[in-house]
């Protein structure tokens, strides 16, 4: 099988050879413009052939538009610290408009998109990391908390601003999906979680937004939702129209695979722990891979990790997967 054939048989039910497989995460020294945030995701897909590729931008592209700047050190793989913020208080939530979606930070993801469609092959599929309209406005004010709690308060002002947020993204994702790619990673970070969110609050302001992002994405048997954290309110997004679900297994309060291939539609995305098993060393992350092929019987499964794997983890670990993933047997659909 292609990785194409391979992709499209996990999302929809029918037989593999093997489960795909795919790893992702950040080279923050690497991340700063189109051109090296191409090459270094093309270089790790030459060494290792991941069955599809998620391109990981930098973690705050989707809030520079509207003034979010990242201090970088230059040292290779140390984190960045948010440097400015445009929201401080409740009256600055009324200067977030809708900006073009084609300049600037996003810009440059569309050239980055259009340019790795281009070098990998036509058989791999491309998603494009994109948050949630409500993970984006909480970028634009610090801490993460900050909105959740003036929500109740300034629920006006925070809705206006959420539609200007989703607004831009909705031309934003039309275009990445016109320069080549095949389906958006649509991912919460915090606020798909318990910690921060209720169903009830969930519903209200993130579901028709994320719904409106993907509706102008247009149909996609590639589209993710990937829901961030601990206590994922993973079931709450069970019938939005993506053909997978990511999410990180192993973490507190979360679903383990076999309860979300009962209970979701599509693939389940996932199956290691990123930052605790997968940095243990092959034998540890071996068992992982074996132990997700045992809950799902390898059907409709997406071997990846529960979120970006850290800058340290070591590429030996990744290619001991990667050659334990093609000893796999085929399995049935279903």
């Amino acid at each position: 099988m292609t990785s194409r054939d391979r992709v499209l048989a996990a999302l929809t039910g029918e037989a593999v050879d093997r489960p795909p497989v795919s790893f992702w995460g950040h080279v923050y020294h690497r991340e700063s413009s189109a051109e090296a945030l191409v090459a270094h995701t093309l270089e790790r897909w030459r060494r290792h052939r991941w069955d599809w590729v998620k391109l990981n931008p930098r973690k705050h592209y989707h809030v520079e538009p509207w003034g979010v700047r990242y201090r970088y050190t230059g040292v290779p793989d140390e984190k960045p610290t948010v440097e400015h913020f445009p929201v401080h208080e409740p009256a600055d939530w009324d200067r977030i408009d809708e900006l073009p979606h084609d300049g600037g930070a996003l810009g440059e993801q569309l050239e980055a998109v259009r340019t790795l469609r281009r070098q990998l092959p036509a058989d791999v599929p491309l998603l494009q990391t994109v948050f949630t309209p409500l993970a984006i406005l909480a970028e634009l004010t610090e801490p993460p908390e900050a909105l959740r709690d003036l929500i109740p308060r300034e629920s006006k002002r925070v809705e206006r601003a959420l539609e200007a947020v989703t607004r831009t993204f909705e031309r934003y994702v039309t275009a990445v999906m016109a320069a080549g790619a095949d389906g958006l990673f649509l991912a919460t970070t915090d606020w798909g979680s318990r910690e921060f969110m209720t169903p009830e609050s969930l519903r209200r302001w993130s579901r028709p937004y994320d719904l409106r992002l993907l509706e102008a994405a247009g149909p996609s048997r590639y589209h993710t939702m990937h829901v961030c954290k601990r206590d994922a309110l993973l079931f709450e997004f069970a019938d939005y129209p993506v053909g997978a679900f990511s999410w990180d297994v192993t973490a507190p309060g979360n679903p383990g695979l076999a309860e979300g291939l009962q209970r979701l539609k599509g693939a389940v995305m996932g199956g290691i722990d990123h930052e605790g098993t997968l940095q243990r060393g092959p034998e540890a992350a071996i068992a992982a891979y074996r132990h997700g092929l045992e809950a799902t019987g390898g059907r409709r499964w997406m071997f990846a990790p529960g979120c970006s794997i850290p800058p340290e983890t070591p590429e030996a670990t990744l290619a001991a997967l990667r050659a334990e993933v093609e000893r796999a047997p085929a399995t049935h659909g279903g």
